[in-house]
């Protein structure tokens, strides 16, 4: 219940169009109610002959009145009623998004892309019932159940306790018990069909590999598994909805029997009598919605957890409260940092000491596993270290503005992170304000402009999901384009030029000279395996067990015969 009252009180924002729907559905149903007295009331007066003619005809002018207003008041409502649940769940999925963004990539990874997804969405919907059924479901309850109390206390007092008392057990008591019902199989549909969309989000992102390795069939399993688990819970939430239908559909007119002949018994003339039944039968109404609400209890509820765990979990790196200033220089170093991913055994990082002066280009190399591309993970504040400090222009970096520290930094990553989206889309990802002549020149500096240009529609053209309709080279140079389009002072490269050619490898490093010479203050992080661009650096390191074990120029580490020595055993800067 905290879960529920903690995204109420997120709606304050929309909270008066909440109370208007709330209003509205409350004046909808003391009209119900009205019209469905007033009827009863005019067929018996009818039938007693000509002495109720005149107040037969005289109820028959409000009846009209009623039934005008009724559906007036049922539109207005579900307008207002769905316009603000609308705006209070776009407003949560962006409150949503802003919770999960901080813990990207830190402990986001602990959660599988289609589960993300389902929360972003599915849970969020789940959420509908809170703002639009609950909301107005009590509203309109609470008015028609004093509307009754009122009415029948001046036409049929001795009905009251039995039509109060039968709307009261079937309003607290059928909706607590369908909560009941609800609680654990709706906990289970909302985990088994996050689970499935994790499970088809895995199976299509990666079914060319499944496939290639024969364990698309263990993937399709599981995924069966749990589709077989949420089928299984909605059948029980649907049996538990038809029994309560079933108890539903005998307490109304129990409630209408119930209130007529309380009335009758008490000395009412029969069309007061008829007023009291057909009055607790619209009250009985009111207690429908009230049913629904508790059978959507436990998916609202473990929707809602699952959006508070999300919410609750701690970044890597907490902001700091008051920012320092941003620093006037750019020099990124790492100081005896120690860092071991979560889960993991071995250090990534172990002692490090490293730094980046500003203008200067460092080139980082090493087997693989060494802890090459955890440097560039600290330095975007991505993790935090478990020792040591990482500082850029001397401050370190968790006292600094997140904003400050990554506006200094722009990425080529090893992973060529595209959206679903055009080239331009993509490219804007690092400077939304760019122009299309920026955008055209970052893609001439990264040698990517001609194959943009031969796409259908230039840079308008869809490259699909993480860029699968170009290839592996073409992706790799849009990314990089990205990274100049940016123009942040410290560059940081995770393996630039994998799967491209030696040719497109040359012009890439001959972009990033100039790059790079366009700004003495420019400075460049290299981790590369390739000859040709450590050409490109002032220095160059060997990392091994997440230390640094030598350093030094190019040429120098080469003719000393040892680490570097091994890795590029004919290394000669000159031959390319």
């Amino acid at each position: 219940m905290k879960d529920l009252l903690f995204f109420l009180s997120l709606a304050r924002q929309d909270r008066w169009r909440l109370a208007l729907g709330a209003a509205l559905a409350a004046a909808s149903a003391v009209t119900g109610l009205a019209l469905m007295a007033l009827a009863g009331w005019v067929a018996a007066a009818a039938g007693a002959g000509t002495v109720l003619v005149m107040g037969a005809l005289i109820g028959g002018g409000g009846l009209r009145l009623l039934a005008l207003m009724r559906p007036v008041l049922r539109y207005s409502e579900r307008m207002a009623s769905h316009d603000a649940a609308f705006r209070a769940l776009a407003r949560l999925r962006l409150w949503v998004f802003d919770a999960a963004a901080p813990l990207a990539p830190g402990p986001l990874t602990a959660l599988r892309s289609g589960d993300l997804l389902a929360r972003v969405t599915r849970d969020v919907d789940a959420l509908d019932a809170l703002y639009m059924r609950m909301t107005t479901t009590l509203a309109a309850a609470l008015a028609a159940l004093i509307a009754a109390a009122v009415l029948l206390a001046l036409t049929a007092p001795a009905a009251l306790p039995a039509v109060l008392g039968l709307y009261i057990l079937t309003a607290l008591v059928l909706p607590a018990a369908a909560a009941r019902c609800s609680a654990a199989p709706g906990a289970r549909a909302v985990s088994a069909s996050a689970l499935a969309r994790a499970e088809a989000a895995d199976l299509v992102s990666g079914l060319a590999d499944l496939k290639a390795g024969g364990a698309d069939a263990r993937v399709i399993a599981r995924l069966d598994s749990a589709s077989v688990n949420w089928v299984g819970a909605q059948r029980q939430l649907n049996a538990s909805a038809r029994r309560h239908g079933a108890i539903l559909s005998l307490a109304g007119p129990l409630i209408l029997i119930a209130g007529f002949a309380a009335a009758h018994a008490g000395g009412a003339p029969p069309a007061l009598a008829a007023l009291a039944g057909f009055a607790g039968f619209a009250l009985f109404e009111t207690a429908l919605p009230l049913v629904q609400a508790g059978e959507q209890y436990g998916q609202t509820r473990t929707a809602a957890g699952r959006l508070r765990a999300l919410s609750a979990t701690a970044p890597a790196i907490a902001s700091a409260v008051r920012p320092a200033p941003a620093p006037a220089s750019h020099d990124l170093a790492f100081e005896g940092v120690r860092f071991t991913y979560p889960g993991a055994d071995k250090p990534a990082l172990n002692g490090l000491d490293l730094t980046l002066p500003e203008g200067a280009r460092l080139a980082v190399t090493g087997a693989s596993g060494a802890g090459k591309s955890s440097l560039i993970r600290l330095a975007l504040a991505f993790y935090a270290p478990d020792a040591g400090a990482v500082r850029l222009g001397g401050a370190p970096v968790p006292t600094l503005d997140p904003g400050d520290v990554r506006s200094r930094l722009a990425l080529a990553g090893q992973r060529a992170e595209l959206l679903s989206g055009t080239v331009a889309e993509n490219l804007r990802l690092a400077r939304p304000d760019a122009n299309e002549a920026a955008l055209w020149d970052a893609l001439a500096l990264a040698r990517a402009d001609k194959f943009v240009r031969e796409l259908p529609d230039g840079l308008d053209t869809w490259i699909g999901e993480q860029g699968g309709l170009i290839s592996g080279g073409q992706a790799r140079r849009l990314v990089l384009a990205r990274a100049y389009l940016r123009d942040a002072p410290v560059l940081l490269l995770d393996e630039p030029s994998e799967g491209l050619d030696a040719d497109t490898e040359a012009d890439i490093a001959e972009s990033l000279a100039v790059w790079l010479d366009a700004d003495p203050r420019r400075s460049a992080l290299i981790i590369t395996h390739r000859p040709r661009l450590l050409a490109l650096a002032h220095e160059a390191v060997v990392m091994e067990e997440g230390r640094v074990i030598e350093r030094g120029a190019p040429e120098a580490l080469s003719a000393r015969g040892g680490a570097f020595a091994r890795l590029f055993p004919d290394y000669s800067s000159e031959a390319l």
